[in-house]
């Protein structure tokens, strides 16, 4: 026997030999020697850990393990604990049964001191015995990994994380354990752990290795079913094989484990799986031998490969692509289980980790698998919604991956898709259409004339009553403008407002035409007897008001409203033009077969509030604008709206001008304005914008009148000139009469009709009242 071996069996003779006699002694000389047999064991310890882990080595000590001794102390421990429990309970029966001595109450406290001693002595110990056998965990890695035992390792180093951590959370460990000692474990731990990552990622590395070629035509995933050396060529006295590599990372920690399964089903992903699915004529090739396995794609691949983005919308096409596509996902399938899982049995170890590639793997192709198959193979017509025997080879693929416990029951998507068939044709309509609408609306369009005596595509009684004679492209012979029936009411164009059934004259774009032909043509696909199709139908309609409002606004307001108005002015015609059909589109469709659910709930008046705020949002500030821009006009350059200046202006004829040259501009904004919605808005909106522009101009003009007094005939009609501009603005007010016919038929030209400035303009008759006064001046001095 070598001297190490004499020096460690002489400890253990003396060690036994301490323990020699211990259950004959008394309580109090038990717990005695534990307080001081515990602190030499910590000491031990202490020394075991600065002799391995500290810069300095002390030979008499290493290479000593002192869990042993630990543990028999611990066995020593619980042997105390029992014999002062018993004790106690003895004590607790002598006093029950009534035969209790004098001495009874010093025996209690005498024992309730024993306990809280014992209490003591056993933290003490079990932080010892923690820090012990996280040293002993510890002290052997750097050995199991150059001799390739890696499982062994794993577990090694999460124990060690284990008991120190527990010894971290625990708030009796200051005074249990030295802090500089535990902080060196700590610090070892983080060396082994990183050592055994290491180890780990060169083991994936070597195991599974994928190549690619140059022009990315050809990949290769080659495995390895065991690793004999280490990164530096030292033998392993075992092989390592993947079940010791899973087991490693399982145990060292689960989210390792799955990022490491992550970065195996990427590659997967991107050059097996997504490839065949958009090219299935790829040739893929699988060869296995004693010791490797390799799988191939792209290599001898025959003629030009198709353009992955293209995918024929031929049904027999796409049901021959999925038995393809079936076909060679199952081969690279069988590969993942069978040999990059080769000796893991799959039902036993690691489950989880073989479950967690599988749907991840699953996951991923699911969003591919959708647009290139499944939604390619709804039915176009609804009437055959029930075949689905193209989609049976990818009902097939899902329960292989189910039955190898790949997924899970509940992530079977194929056969959902299946069952959900008829909501997906509905929802599929339902992008297809939406797409169509957004196309539209994202090119410039043309304005249209409709409502009064316009082309009729927005009668209410259209698609209602259906009494109207009135077609897209104007009247039919003999139409009268007028009629008792829901079908039939018109505007008249002698009526000022717009509160009937029927849509002013005005002038509206192709796009709210566009949106409301769709609205009415889908919406009437929701009769069907299936209530998530009608839904589908219905929230359609809806979202395409949606994208009317992302789109269309905001062409609008690129352009300079002050320039060119007509943008604005037809966009607050759409908005009205819209409400005007949301008001009864959904509730004219009641009548159809609507499930009951939306034949009580389904309307689109809530939708009104947004696009009337839409149509106020973008006209009020273009005639704010124009409204401070007539003020600049008559405050600049000259003192116009200055109190008491027209009183002197006489005497000034330069200031005179620049007052009269102001005016004038002024009144032509306001013309200019006139001149661009008089076309497009209905008689009464244009009317009242007319009006609120005049209006600040009258207001203006007015108030520097009444600050005059008697003045002579030639300032009067001085002034009187001067504000000529201002009282021309009525002129403006003439509006088209209703059209008349003669006695053979023929059209006349339609009467002019003045409307009532004062209406519309509230300081009008203000203005009127000043000017017929000086008027009344020049003409009495005259």
């Amino acid at each position: 026997m070598d001297r190490g071996h004499r020096r460690y069996g002489g400890r253990q003779r003396d060690g036994n030999e301490r323990f020699a006699g211990f259950g004959e002694k008394s309580s109090e000389e038990q717990m005695s020697l534990l307080e001081a047999w515990v602190e030499q064991a910590r000491a031990a310890t202490y020394e075991a850990i600065n002799s391995h882990h500290r810069d300095f080595i002390g030979m008499r000590m290493y290479g000593h393990d002192p869990l042993d001794e630990v543990a028999t102390l611990n066995d020593k421990y619980e042997a105390v604990r029992t014999r002062i429990g018993s004790d106690a309970d003895l004590d607790t029966a002598v006093v029950d049964g009534g035969s209790a001595n004098p001495r009874h109450s010093s025996h209690s406290h005498a024992d309730a001191r024993a306990v809280e001693r014992l209490d003591g002595i056993g933290r003490a110990l079990r932080a010892t015995v923690r820090l012990a056998k996280a040293h002993s965990n510890l002290k052997d890695v750097d050995e199991q990994l150059l001799r390739g035992e890696i499982a062994v390792a794993a577990s090694s180093v999460a124990e060690a994380n284990d008991l120190l951590t527990e010894l971290d959370a625990d708030a009796a460990m200051p005074c249990a354990v030295s802090s500089p000692h535990l902080h060196v474990l700590q610090t070892q731990y983080l060396k082994k752990r990183a050592a055994l990552r290491a180890e780990l990622d060169y083991l994936l590395a070597a195991m599974y290795q994928y190549q690619i070629s140059s022009d990315a035509s050809v990949s290769e995933l080659t495995v390895s079913f065991s690793v004999a050396a280490n990164y530096d060529g030292v033998a392993y006295d075992a092989p390592i094989t993947p079940s010791d590599v899973f087991f490693a990372l399982a145990e060292l920690d689960p989210a390792l484990a799955r990022q490491k399964i992550d970065e195996l089903a990427r590659p997967l992903i991107d050059r097996w799986f997504v490839p065949l699915l958009r090219n299935p004529d790829q040739t893929l090739a699988a060869s296995r031998a004693k010791v490797s396995a390799s799988l191939g794609i792209g290599a001898y691949s025959a003629g030009r490969k198709k353009d992955p983005a293209v995918i024929s919308g031929d049904v027999n096409d796409l049901a021959a692509r999925c038995v393809v596509v079936k076909e060679k996902w199952m081969r690279v399938l069988e590969f993942v289980c069978d040999d990059m899982f080769c000796d893991v049995n799959l039902a036993e170890d690691h489950p989880e980790l073989h479950a967690y590639l599988g749907t991840r793997l699953w996951s991923a192709l699911r969003r591919p698998l959708k647009e290139s198959l499944l939604d390619p193979l709804i039915p176009a017509d609804i009437a055959d919604v029930s075949d689905t025997s193209a989609m049976l080879p990818l009902l097939e693929l899902e329960d292989a991956w189910l039955e190898r416990g790949l997924i899970p029951s509940d992530a079977l998507f194929v056969k959902d898709s299946i069952r959900a068939l008829l909501q997906m044709h509905v929802s599929k309509r339902r992008r297809d259409l939406l797409t169509v609408v957004a196309s539209v609306l994202a090119n410039d369009s043309n304005t249209v004339t409709v409502g009064g005596e316009g082309p009729v595509a927005d009668i209410l009684g259209e698609c209602g009553a259906g009494k109207t004679g009135k077609t897209k492209g104007g009247k039919k012979d003999g139409d009268k403008t007028t009629s008792s029936s829901f079908g039939g009411l018109f505007a008249s164009d002698d009526a000022d407002d717009d509160a009937t059934l029927s849509f002013p004259r005005c002038s509206i774009s192709t796009h709210a035409q566009t949106l409301v032909d769709f609205a009415r043509e889908t919406i009437g696909f929701s009769g069907s007897d299936d209530a998530t199709a009608a839904a589908l139908h219905f929230h359609a309609v809806r979202d395409a008001f949606t994208l009317y409002r992302c789109l269309v606004p905001c062409q609008a307001r690129a352009a300079d409203a002050l320039a060119n108005p007509k943008r604005v002015l037809v966009l607050y015609n759409d908005c009205n033009y819209i409400c005007h059909h949301l008001a009864g589109l959904g509730f004219r469709q009641r009548a159809r077969h609507w499930p009951p659910l939306m034949k009580a709930s389904a309307t689109l008046v809530d939708v009104i509030a947004s696009y009337r705020a839409l149509a106020k949002s973008v006209l009020t500030p273009l005639l704010n604008r124009l409204r401070r821009q007539i003020r600049r006009t008559l405050a600049s350059p000259s003192s116009w709206m200055l109190p008491g200046w027209l009183a002197t202006a006489c005497c000034d004829p330069s200031s005179f001008d620049d007052a009269e040259n102001a005016l004038a501009l002024a009144a032509e904004i306001v013309a200019h304005t006139a001149h661009a919605s008089a076309p497009h808005l209905p008689r009464a909106t244009h009317l009242r914008v007319l009006g609120m522009l005049s209006d600040v101009v009258f207001v203006c003009v007015a108030q520097r009148l009444e600050e005059i007094g008697v003045v002579g005939d030639a300032d009067a009609r001085a002034i009187v000139r001067l504000v000529a501009p201002a009282v021309a603005l009525q002129d403006r007010f003439v509006i088209d009469g209703s059209e008349s016919h003669d006695s053979g038929g023929m059209a006349r030209q339609p009467r002019r009709i003045r409307a009532p400035v004062a209406k519309y303009a509230s300081h009008w008759d203000q203005l009127q009242t000043q000017v017929s006064r000086l008027q009344s001046m020049a003409d009495h001095h005259h």
